[in-house]
């Protein structure tokens, strides 16, 4: 009888650690929304590289699509062929609950879409506020250079 007691005990122990509810450690905040008006959901696409930039506690992520990250990965220069698409996704930073001194990704601020034809400079959106809507933007010519610039990060 006893052994069946501690089998019943450690069954009730392990399955109760199934039942933990993880919609907390989901980051929706940090997440595109269907309300926003981007014409694709950038956190799909294959990241490329990403930034930190403490001073302003804002973390980038640049993604592209498929032709965009075969680029990255093979070539080292900025002239990305023709369909290539770029998105740097910026958000706001906020300490993690559950590491601490660690941070990550808060609401998002900004979007950038860089949209590569023949031409010779790729076309630039901004999408900015919540939600995220595309805005105008007058210095496009140096966030262009730096969005193509940026570098694929190395795997180990």
């Amino acid at each position: 009888m006893k052994p069946l007691h501690y089998i019943f005990i450690a069954c009730v122990v392990i399955l109760s650690g199934c039942n933990r509810n993880n919609k907390h450690n989901l980051n929706e905040k940090a997440s595109v929304s269907a309300v926003d008006e981007l014409p694709e959901n950038p956190l799909l696409l294959s990241p490329i590289t990403f930034s930190i930039n403490p001073r302003e506690a804002a973390m980038a992520t640049l993604y592209g699509n498929s032709i965009a990250y075969q680029h990255a990965a093979t070539k080292a220069n900025s002239s990305y062929p023709e369909g290539a698409v770029l998105y740097e996704v910026t958000w706001s930073q906020k300490a993690d609950s559950l590491w601490y001194g660690a941070n990550i990704p808060d609401q998002i601020t900004q979007v950038e879409r860089l949209t590569f034809s023949g031409d010779s400079l790729p076309k630039y959106e901004l999408y900015a506020g919540h939600p995220l809507k595309k805005v105008p933007f007058k210095a496009e010519n140096k966030r262009i250079a730096f969005v193509i610039a940026q570098r694929m990060a190395n795997n180990p």
